[in-house]
């Protein structure tokens, strides 16, 4: 078979041992997947060449992207109690690039060494040449000799490194590996003559005198000196990790452990595989903060200035932020609380874990939990694993260096379980207060106390919690801020911060407080203020290029020729600057006045905060038939369902229209949009109930509730964020259930003075709140 540029061949996977071009390597076949490749395409007269592409496992879901395309020398096959076992040997031919793997094959490209011999160092082709030299004559095969001296005497340097470097005992697989991915045949002279200094300098020593190669034999006593003073710090490393460990106090069952580990570390020689492992283990022990912790200093009045000035309004959540700093306090301790903000995004979950940890005078740490699906991310990998490491806690801990630092679970809710285990399952251990004292990590194996850490977790949508972790966190709910809430954030926060990530100083801008509104109403469409800042930083743009152009050659001038100064941004600055409206083109609220009947505007709350939901019902001559679009869920369909069924029931009674003799299509806009839930209930009531009498609903009012079939208005969750979209979108009424009085009465005092808020008890009370005129209801 011809061996083209790019070609589809057999692949065999191995997780140890490197086959270089030149080089030859017995592999044992052991795994399902290398079996099915054999017997597939090689055994049993199957090859149709005898050509196979070894491929390098470097994780366990990982393969490297370089591989050897090698020439099959043997395979053995041999069967014991009806299982049959092979054994490969293989002759490497040339390095492969890996384009696409589909076990039992894979497509790869050849990769062809193209360096000229007169572009080498000179220097480093002797030295290669005088290494590889030694090698061979230490080298008990006759073959190996004789390749050495053919390759030099055909100037092929490239291949003389792959094999020098394949003769090489005291390599690792990963260094090995990172040879063979090198495409540069001078870098990779460079490594082999860097690796081969250390190895001949050995077999000097055992060599004797007279094997020694003319011209070498001066530099062998200096050699000798380089190597003793190797041995030592070779030596000195152990020690001074022996001194690391001493001075930790461990508990008793882990001090037997890591000291039983040191020994076996000194009894083996450093040219051993496992060497480098266990090494790599003690060093992880031995940086860990055992004993290491930052002293608390808890001032609540500190922590309260550090609260309003990282923050604006959120009373509740600063409040409960402070009682919790005061319980830690008292008791010295953390243990037993797990704080969870939840909210949605750009409210500032983030910042306030921060200032928690600022107030407290601890470390602060934080891990993102979003779209972990693997189990060991957390618990780390079992040692036995190529390239295992510990999971991201610990991980944490060596790098803060302190046992009790404040650790923020950013993103709880993004986590996935797959097929690696589940990562939600794994936190479980971590934040439960009676078995975190004696967290295990895989790789760690041996327990490690993170009770004293100050655990706070974030999420957007509290529901998606797996129950068990949900019961161990103390859930504190994070609402959406209003409009005069966000221009005080963005005066007192958002701007400076702005202007100093822009080099722009304060006296040279004044921002408008109506251009700050212009940017919330018509331009941002959220419950936090993330958007927000991303419009204050165009306009810090555009200030700072009007400056640039004012400075012309000389950006160090304390004088701005022809400018007045500060630059004012008016309301109509704004529109100029930010050009398209976007919440112009999408306020679905001012399409749709007046309203027709048989349309109303509904409350819903995503993880993005609370927004209008306008509902439509149209109707037309039928059997009674119920038709939804809009992509609605069961809950919703079942909604419409209890909504149709009170209107026939009390239609009699309220001298209604049934609409038993009409079809009727129910949509939601947004169709793309998944919507469910049974807060929708009084909006539907109220849809129907309009369209049967033909009268239209309040063009400025929104309602939220679930409904009985009895005619009951039951409670629903997300009133601030309800009101607060309502206020968004410029709506001034707002009807709610009765029994979420006490949700409503922790809604700004402002904002409940701007919005008229309707509480109701029954169907009726909420059908009369939002009839155009008042009263309907009672005058039927």
């Amino acid at each position: 078979m011809k061996l083209d540029e790019k070609m589809e061949l057999p692949v065999i996977v191995v997780a140890s041992g490197v086959l270089l071009p030149g080089a030859s390597l017995k592999i044992p076949i052991k795994s399902k997947l290398n079996i099915r490749t054999i017997e597939t395409h090689l055994a049993r007269g199957a090859q149709s060449n005898h050509y196979v592409v070894i491929a390098y496992k470097v994780s366990t879901d990982k393969i490297y992207e370089i591989g050897t395309i090698a020439y099959i020398d043997k395979l053995f096959g041999m069967t014991f109690n009806s299982t049959t076992s092979y054994s490969l040997d293989v002759v490497g031919l040339y390095r492969a690039n890996i384009e696409k793997l589909s076990i039992p094959t894979c497509l790869v490209t050849k990769i062809e060494d193209g360096k000229e011999e007169a572009s080498f160092d000179h220097k480093t082709i002797e030295s290669l040449i005088s290494g590889s030299k030694i090698l061979a004559q230490n080298s008990n095969s006759t073959n190996f000799s004789q390749e050495i001296h053919d390759l030099i005497d055909e100037h092929e340097y490239g291949k003389l490194a792959d094999l020098c470097v394949s003769q090489m005992k005291n390599l690792g697989f990963m260094q090995v590996l990172e040879f063979l991915g090198t495409r540069d045949v001078e870098k990779r002279i460079e490594m082999c003559e860097k690796w081969m200094n250390s190895e001949s300098n050995t077999l000097r020593l055992k060599m004797p005198n007279s094997l020694i190669p003319v011209g070498q034999k001066a530099q062998n006593p200096a050699a000798q000196k380089i190597n003793k003073r190797k041995i030592p710090n070779a030596k000195n490393q152990v020690e001074q990790l022996e001194e690391k460990l001493n001075k930790i106090e461990f508990s008793e069952d882990v001090s037997d452990r890591v000291f039983s580990e040191l020994h076996r570390l000194k009894s083996m020689n450093s040219q051993q595989s496992e060497y480098n492992i266990l090494m790599n283990w003690l060093e992880l022990v031995a940086s860990l903060p055992w004993n290491t912790s930052t002293v608390d200093d808890i001032e609540i009045g500190k922590a309260r200035n550090i609260l309003a000035d990282s923050h604006e309004a959120m009373d509740d959540v600063k409040q409960r932020v402070l009682e919790h700093l005061a319980v830690c306090k008292m008791n010295q301790s953390v243990k037993g609380m797990i704080l969870c903000f939840t909210g949605p995004p750009g409210i500032g979950k983030t910042s306030i874990a921060k200032a928690i940890a600022e107030s407290m005078g601890r470390k602060f740490q934080r891990i993102s939990l979003g779209g972990i699906r693997d189990e060991s991310d957390i618990r780390g990998h079992r040692r036995t694993y190529v390239a295992a490491m510990p999971g991201r806690i610990i991980e944490a801990l060596k790098h803060c260096k302190t046992n009790n630092p404040v650790f923020l679970l950013d993103e709880v809710d993004k986590l996935y379980s797959g097929n690696q285990g589940s990562p939600s399952a794994a936190l479980l251990e971590l934040l439960d207060p009676e078995q975190n004292s004696t967290f295990h990590d895989h790789y760690l194996n041996i327990p490690f106390d993170v009770s004293k850490i100050m655990f706070i977790a974030t999420a957007n949508d509290i529901d998606r919690l797996e129950p068990a972790l949900r019961d161990r966190l103390e859930i504190i709910e994070m609402s959406g801020y209003s409009l005069k809430e966000k221009v005080k954030i963005c005066e007192n926060h958002l701007l400076s911060r702005q202007l100093t990530k822009h080099c722009i100083s304060p006296d040279y801008v004044n921002l408008d407080r109506k251009a700050i509104t212009a940017m919330i109403e018509e331009y941002t469409m959220e419950a936090g203020v993330r958007q927000l800042e991303r419009q204050v930083g165009a306009i810090c743009r555009h200030v700072a290029l009007r400056l640039a152009e004012a400075l012309n050659s000389d950006p160090g001038s304390d004088v701005l020729p022809d400018m007045e100064l500060p630059i004012r941004i008016s309301e109509e600055d704004i529109h100029r600057i930010l050009k398209i409206k976007h919440m112009k083109r999408v306020k679905i609220v001012e399409k749709m006045r007046p309203l027709p009947p048989g349309v109303c505007f509904g409350l819903s709350v995503t993880t993005n905060g609370g927004r209008v939901m306008p509902i439509e019902a149209s109707k037309s001559k039928g059997t009674g038939k119920i038709v939804t679009t809009g992509h609605l869920g069961k809950v919703l369909n079942e909604s419409i369902l209890v909504a149709k069924g009170w209107l026939g029931a009390n239609a009699e009674r309220f001298g209604l229209k049934t609409l038993e003799e009409n079809d009727i299509h129910v949509h939601l806009p947004a169709g793309s949009i998944n919507k469910d839930g049974p807060s929708a209930g009084t909006g539907l009531a109220c849809a129907l109930v309009s369209l049967a009498m033909g009268v239209p609903l309040r063009s400025d009012a929104a309602v939220t509730g679930e409904i009985s079939l009895t005619g009951h208005v039951l409670p629903i969750g997300g009133v601030k964020e309800k009101v607060l979209a309502a206020q968004r979108e410029g709506l001034r009424r707002v009807v709610l259930p009765r029994s979420n009085e006490e949700d409503y009465l922790k809604i700004d005092e402002d904002i409940r003075q701007e919005m008229d808020i309707v509480l109701a008890d029954t169907v009726e009370e909420v059908i009369d709140a939002m009839m155009e005129k008042s009263g309907v209801m009672a005058k039927l």
